[in-house]
This record gives C-alpha cells, sequence and structure tokens, in this order.
C-alpha cells in the first residue's frame, strides 16, 4: 500500500494528475458560473411547468445535484432522465437539459431529438461533438463545461451551469448567495484535504486509509446528501477501481437493513461511510445511531463523513467534494491509476 504522505506515489500512480483536478475544482466552480452568466439565446421562460435533465455518468450526476437543490429552491418539478426516452409529459413547456461532457453520449443525443419533436424548450450542455453540432442547427443555446478533462472531472462546470439557467429563468430562487458561499466553501476543503496536509491531519486521507480492502458502503439522508451518496459510490467505482454501493437514511431502515446478519455473505468486508450535515433532521440522527448499533458488529467498520456550509448547495458540493478526495487518496493507496475508465471504454467499443 502506497505512502500518502511520500509526494513519490502521487507521480508513480497519478501521471494524469486526476489529484490536480479536484484540488481545481473551486477554480472550475467559478469558472462555470461566468460562463452560464454569459450563455446566449436561453429559452423564453413563461409557462414552464417542469424541468427534465438529460445525461450520463458524469453528465447524469449533474441532474441529481439539480434535482436535489430544485426540491430544496425550486418552483417546478425536476426530473433526471439517464436513459433514452423523455417522460411522456414531455412538451413545449418542459425546460429539457441535454448534457454530455463529449457530446457524443448516444442516450442523450437519443433524448435532445426526442425534445425536439416534441417541441421542447432545450439548453445543451456539452464541450463539443453531436450535441454541440445538432444544438447549432436547431439554434439551441449551449454552454460548454470546463474543456480537456474526464465527464466525471468536470462535475463543477455541468452542475453549475443547470442551476445557474434555471435560475435565470424563474425556476430557482436567487441562488447567488449560496454559490458564492459554496466557492468558498470548496476553497476552503482544498486547503484542509489537498495533498500537502500530512495524513494524520487530512480527514480525506484517514477515511481512504479506512476503505482499503473494504467494501465501502456510503449512508446518505433524504435531501442534499442522497446526491451526494450516488457520488462518492460512482468516484469510488470509477477512480479507486473497486465496487461500492449507497443508500439513503430512512428508506434503508425499511428494507436494506434486514440484509445486514453476522451471517450474510460479505457482511465482514463492509465499510459504512455515513454521510453527515449540521443540523440534520433529528429523526434521522438518532435513525443513524440506532442503525449503526444494529448492524454495527459483523460489518469491518463504520466511518463519519461530514459536509460543511450554510446553505444546501455547500452542503452537498461540499460532500461531494470530500468524496472526490477520498476516491483518488483510495486510488494511490491501492497503486491504480485514477483516470482511465478501460471497462467502459472497451463497452463502449463492443456497442459500436
Amino acid at each position: 500500500m502506497n505512502d500518502l504522505d511520500d509526494p513519490g506515489s502521487f507521480a508513480a500512480v497519478d501521471p494524469h494528475d486526476a489529484l490536480g483536478i479536484v484540488e481545481s475544482t473551486p477554480e472550475q466552480w467559478r469558472e462555470a458560473i461566468t460562463r452560464a452568466r454569459s450563455c446566449d439565446g436561453l429559452p423564453t421562460r413563461h409557462g414552464i411547468n417542469g424541468i427534465v435533465y438529460c445525461g450520463m455518468g458524469g453528465s447524469g450526476i449533474a441532474g441529481d445535484v439539480l434535482a436535489a437543490i430544485a426540491a430544496e429552491e425550486g418552483t417546478v418539478p425536476v426530473t433526471v432522465v439517464k436513459g433514452y426516452k423523455l417522460p411522456a409529459w414531455t412538451g413545449p413547456n418542459t425546460l429539457v437539459f441535454c448534457a454530455s461532457y463529449s457530446g457524443n453520449t448516444e442516450e442523450t443525443l437519443a433524448c435532445f431529438d426526442d425534445a425536439l419533436e416534441r417541441k421542447a424548450r432545450i439548453v445543451a450542455i456539452a464541450t463539443g461533438g453531436a450535441l454541440a453540432d445538432r444544438a447549432r442547427t436547431h439554434s439551441v443555446a449551449t454552454i460548454s463545461p470546463v474543456e480537456g478533462l474526464q465527464p466525471r472531472q468536470a462535475l463543477a462546470s455541468l452542475a453549475a451551469p443547470a442551476l445557474v439557467l434555471a435560475e435565470q429563468l424563474g425556476l430557482l430562487a436567487d441562488l447567488t448567495p449560496h454559490l458564492t458561499e459554496t466557492g468558498d466553501v470548496l476553497e476552503r476543503q482544498v486547503t484542509v484535504y489537498g495533498r500537502d496536509v500530512a495524513a494524520d491531519k487530512n480527514d480525506a486521507e484517514k477515511i481512504s486509509g479506512q476503505l482499503v480492502g473494504r467494501i465501502p458502503l456510503v449512508w446518505g439522508q433524504e435531501g442534499v446528501l442522497s446526491a451526494a451518496a450516488t457520488r462518492w459510490r460512482t468516484q469510488l467505482n470509477e477512480n479507486a477501481k473497486v465496487p461500492a454501493f449507497s443508500s439513503v437514511l430512512s428508506e434503508l431502515d425499511h428494507n436494506e437493513v434486514v440484509g445486514y446478519e453476522q451471517a450474510s455473505p460479505g457482511i465482514g468486508d463492509l465499510a459504512i461511510v455515513v454521510l453527515r450535515m449540521p443540523n440534520e433532521n433529528p429523526r434521522i440522527t438518532q435513525r443513524i445511531e440506532a442503525t449503526l448499533e444494529r448492524i454495527g458488529g459483523p460489518v469491518a467498520t463504520s466511518i463519519e463523513a461530514r459536509a460543511i456550509g450554510e446553505s444546501p448547495l455547500a452542503r452537498l458540493m461540499s460532500s461531494v467534494l470530500l468524496g472526490d478526495f477520498v476516491s483518488v487518496y483510495l486510488a494511490v493507496r491501492r497503486g491504480v491509476d485514477p483516470t482511465p475508465v478501460t471497462a467502459i471504454d472497451e463497452l463502449k467499443g463492443r456497442l459500436a
């Protein structure tokens, strides 16, 4: 297992500097907000009664962020589509975000074509590719995320535009102070989770050490930390190259908890990561304590990971950034390059 206090560990295992990209998240966040605020040709706002966000993988997680914030701050419902088909109710009064970092995601292109046929109001989020081409052809407003990244590395510049544009169209409350706070919180986290902070003082490095040789199970909770738990899971999958799973309280107390018994297969390999936040619902606090007490014996370990910030957006993105750091540190500990996603590339090749 690699020593994270040895600078050579990062140079040897992370040649594409995935960690540096995580450390640059605050700058990516602010750049994305600037790009979104200068976007021209937006659809008209009058009469919009719902939002559909279409995207896969890293682009799709940005839709989960939008939906979580809309549930706290929005005026219309948000549906996230991670597939080929729009909801039946999509029509001229629906705002449809089609997000594909590369611009070539086949599911998102299918949704774009479907949205055109339904005469929905469309915004494209892409760095180029077929999606950007089709958007130009049909005079659809387009925003480019920060270029030159893996899609999952561009979450800040995929999520921020959707939030800003939904706000500008009157579908979210004024997010300006929340967007600013989030940038400040992300910057503060880099100073405490970055590579220059010694492992014994760095919570992200400590958590990664507790996950070595374990199967992570990330518990979110109703609200914004549900989306954060999904992000933790997929980052552990793609960066650290480990199987990982996520679920949400209090729903897991109504089914999943029954599967954690002394004789359950694989139970001793599980590391539960519980996402917490300030001023959480007292009943959720009680549930976490009671559930861990009930199943704490059979599992390998349980770990707390705390969001920070005042606004729901800051709390969500702070939890996301902590998970991003953990996933890259775990990759380095395991001696695997965080950047390539060979399995995804091979599947795309077989399906081409």
